[in-house]
């Protein structure tokens, strides 16, 4: 049996990491550049592949910090698998989407499949989290009857997916496609070590995950339970009849029985209609003042925001003290991590120079927040070149010590300052980095080295190609590209037997040609996307 996944799917998918990037946890890999510039000819080898008979390799399994005292496990996959999976999660697409609830409901809000190949956009427009908050401000406000509102959700949803049940509603809604046996070949290995769970961060998961909360959807339905969900954050909206307990108590039943899932006890509450909306109004606004509420809303419209904001929310936004929100938001026991987020994203656009003096000042306390601090600190140095120079051993010695040094994403994303150039690290100081145990940290540490002219340390690799994992190959590509032209080209000759995957050589090729670009083309691949 063989097959073949279409043109049409792999050139969404390509699009669709190209233009919002294959995570929203890791730094995005390098290799989207490559996948831009060589879109056709990379659809054209990938259309000729036999998925049945390729085997896709595991993921980067990394501790990422979820608030101040929690976490999660993320995952990144390599960049050939990343653009197989979406591609087959959007083959099937439609077929998924039909499985679900009727859009106008608004009982399963999240994440619904587009499929618009030629904008790569995999999901609908206007479905973010802050649109379901105005949906539910709509279905209360014209439904009086409505008196009494549960807010839960799921506990641990995504690592507590049973892969058994999934492979079974792949089976009914794709019976014998090969498509949904990629799919589920793939997260088998994916999650080699459990029986359970969907990688977490990128998009094919989102819309599999949706799929995975079908049958519940349904059931609610069909009690007839007025519900609206946003991935695992569920609402149901009780009538002055309906029993909370009754209605939680279903739910749970259902989310137990027929998925090995839980609630959250600690983030299930049951208020009243008036209570609900206010909260809404809060939400919604962002904070207390209703101008700055109008402010932030302008940025956080959308997921896929993509445009500058226009002069007049510009104009508003600088007009804010967003380092003392930030600063106030920090200082809180409990962090509401999408506000404060916002909030950077706000400080990104915006662009105070106060900010500079708040990183520094408070450099030892945002390092949970690390891609968010990363991005800020770019776009400041770009207006003034240097400015955090003077952070340097602070930031060697905050890669090497807690949390960075127990919490994979954090160092993950204090090394991108290394690797954005946003401080420039000397080769001499950069021994103190090299015992970084994880091939996520080595691939971070050959971009640095290339960065930083290390020709040495590249000629000495030409002869140990086999020391290097798949994670580090293309990184290693990156780094040598600061040798002379001649040698590099010679030097990627070397490399041939250890590109011998899909599109191998045609990266290879491409990397001969852009040698002096590459690293043009790497800041091009990680400009950051909202969440």
């Amino acid at each position: 049996m063989a097959y073949c996944v279409s043109l049409a799917s792999l050139t969404a998918a390509v699009r669709h990491l190209c233009r919002y990037g294959d995570t929203d946890i890791f730094p995005h890999l390098p290799e989207l550049t490559f996948f831009a510039d060589k879109e056709e000819a990379v659809v054209a080898e990938l259309g000729q592949l036999d998925l049945d008979n390729y085997a896709p390799a595991g993921a980067i399994e990394a501790l990422a910090p979820k608030g101040r005292y929690s976490f999660r496990i993320a995952h990144q996959l390599q960049a050939l698998d990343t653009v197989l999976l979406l591609a087959c999660v959007v083959e099937i697409g439609k077929k998924i989407e039909a499985r679900r609830q009727p859009i106008p409901t608004a009982r399963a809000f999240s994440y619904r499949f587009s499929g618009d190949v030629r904008r790569g956009q995999v999901f609908r427009e206007h479905r973010t989290y802050k649109d379901w908050l105005h949906k539910q401000q709509y279905l209360i406000e014209n439904d009086r009857e409505i008196k009494r509102i549960v807010s839960t959700d799921i506990s641990d949803y995504y690592s507590r997916i049973n892969f058994h049940r999934l492979e079974n509603l792949l089976d009914e809604v794709a019976p014998n496609h090969g498509a949904a046996r990629f799919i589920k070949k793939h997260v088998k290995i994916i999650r080699a070590k459990q029986s359970f769970g969907l990688p977490v961060g990128g998009s094919a998961a989102r819309l599999l995950a949706e799929l995975a909360l079908a049958d519940i959807d349904q059931a609610l339905r069909d009690r007839g339970i007025l519900a609206t969900r946003f991935v695992d954050d569920i609402r149901i909206l009780l009538k002055k009849s309906d029993d909370p307990y009754d209605a939680l108590g279903y739910l749970a039943e259902q989310l137990g029985i027929n998925e090995g899932l839980s609630l959250n006890a600690a983030k299930t509450s049951v208020v009243n209609r008036r209570e609900y909306i206010l909260r809404l109004e809060r939400l919604t606004s962002d904070l207390e003042e209703e101008a700055e509420g109008v402010a932030l809303d302008a940025l956080t419209a959308d997921l896929y925001f993509e445009d500058e904001p226009d002069q007049d929310d510009l104009e508003r936004l600088k007009g804010l003290n967003l380092v003392e929100m930030l600063k106030n938001e920090i200082d809180k026991d409990n962090w509401d991590m999408g506000h404060i987020k916002v909030i950077f994203r706000a400080l990104r656009i915006a662009k105070p120079k106060e900010a500079m003096g708040f990183i520094r000042d408070r450099f030892a306390e945002l390092f949970v927040f690390g891609k968010e601090m990363c991005l800020l600190m770019e776009v400041l140095q770009d207006n003034s070149p240097k400015c955090f120079d003077d952070l340097l051993d602070n930031l060697i010695e905050a890669i090497l010590t807690p949390p960075a040094l127990s919490v994979q994403l954090i160092r993950t994303w204090l090394l991108e300052i290394f690797v954005r150039g946003i401080i420039d690290i000397p080769l001499i100081k950069l021994h103190k980095l090299e015992s970084l145990p994880a091939a996520i940290d080595k691939r971070q540490l050959l971009l640095i080295r290339g960065r930083r002219g290390h020709k040495n340390y590249f000629r000495k690799q030409k002869t140990a190609i086999h020391h290097f994992s798949d994670v580090e190959l293309s990184s290693l590509v990156w780094g040598a590209s600061c040798l002379p032209k001649d040698e590099y080209k010679m030097w990627l000759r070397t490399l041939k037997a250890s590109f011998s995957k899909p599109l191998g050589l045609l990266f290879l090729e491409w990397a001969a040609l852009n040698q002096t670009k590459l690293y043009q083309k790497l800041k091009r691949a990680i400009a950051d996307q909202p969440e």
